[in-house]
């Protein structure tokens, strides 16, 4: 039997503009109207009443705890982005959402920010929870009443409904296979450079790279900000210059290593690969610093966490408890036809 996923991915839209036209609510446009119905056409698929009905008077208030947008260069902007444009989809169905940001890097304001959530009620919860020994001991109530979608990063041991992202182990294995084609016949090292406020996921990407890499791979580790990272730097500047041949970056920051290798014209020598299509490294991998850039689909991400609460909390459907996205691979050549904004 079709379902309404089913109607949406033949029409090429969202669940919520499926939504809208079956029950002719909201704005939609008449092309896209006229595909949807082609589409429960050919699946000959038939709304369920009772879920109807529920749906027209159900409502969907989520609370989401995530970093503040602009830190870790700005990569918190692309999934707030990807959930504010779900959100506007479903405003027609009920589904509003309030958000709650918190310093990554300091758990006194996860935690008062989950003080803050705390004081209204909610029917569903999108967390990036970055402080797993924080989420679930905060969370530990929560889990056995309310639906909470993990993204970006999982933890495995908490009994969350669904995560959203990455297999982040296997995109450490790739990354360490494209490093390993660019340092053919290289008889130094790889540097594989990660914050030194870790997550699970960052460590699964280093895991998965050093499982993989047939170099030697040094871990070295970069603090956010200030001279403790100047100074970090400099020590990163005399090792690649003396014995290394790759830079690996586990996060968001490859434009801090590319700005060194371009500022002491190394950049020629040492390849460099990272994550995430963030404004800075946009621009270094423009120049050619920044060889290979993999991305989380950040954008998707955002959307599918609301998307995920959406069916759960109004529609009564269930989503898969683990919803890995692509690993895509961008590159100078190709970065063009990635405009959408899916990274």
């Amino acid at each position: 039997m079709a379902t309404i996923k089913d109607v949406a991915r033949l029409a090429g839209v969202s669940i919520g503009t499926v939504d809208r036209i079956i029950h002719n609510r909201g704005r939609f446009a008449s092309g896209t109207a006229r595909r949807v119905k082609q589409a429960i056409q050919d699946l000959d698929y038939t709304p369920d009443i009772r879920a109807r009905n529920l749906s027209l008077s159900r409502k969907c208030r989520i609370a989401v705890l995530m970093p503040s947008g602009e830190q870790d260069s700005g990569y918190w902007q692309l999934p707030l982005g990807g959930m504010k444009r779900a959100l506007a989809e479903l405003a027609s169905s009920h589904v509003s959402a309030d958000f709650f940001h918190f310093d990554r890097y300091n758990a006194e304001t996860y935690r008062a920010a989950f003080a803050r959530m705390s004081e209204s009620e909610y029917d569903g919860y999108i967390v990036a929870p970055l402080l797993a020994a924080e989420t679930e001991k905060m969370f530990e109530d929560i889990y056995q009443n309310k639906p909470v979608v993990f993204f970006d990063t999982d933890i495995k041991s908490a009994p969350r409904y669904s995560f959203i992202g990455q297999n982040s182990k296997d995109a450490g294995r790739l990354a360490a296979k494209l490093t390993n084609l660019m340092t053919r016949g290289c008889k130094k090292r790889i540097v594989a450079v990660t914050p030194d406020a870790e997550n699970e996921h960052l460590l699964y990407r280093l895991d998965g790279f050093t499982e993989k890499a047939e170099l030697p791979v040094t871990i070295f580790r970069l603090p956010a900000e200030g001279k403790a990272l100047k100074n970090r730097l400099e020590e990163l500047k005399g090792l690649i210059r003396e014995e290394v041949c790759a830079v690996y970056v586990t996060d968001s920051s490859a434009h801090v290593i590319a700005e060194l290798l371009e500022r002491e014209k190394l950049s020629d020598r040492v390849n460099l690969l990272g994550f995430d299509m963030v404004p800075d490294n946009v621009s270094y991998l423009q120049k050619g610093v920044i060889d290979f850039i993999l991305t989380q689909r950040p954008v998707d991400q955002g959307v599918l966490s609301i998307q995920t609460l959406y069916k759960k909390v109004i529609i009564g459907t269930d989503s898969e408890d683990e919803q890995f996205l692509p690993i895509d691979i961008i590159t100078l050549e190709n970065m063009k036809t990635f405009a959408d904004g899916r990274f």
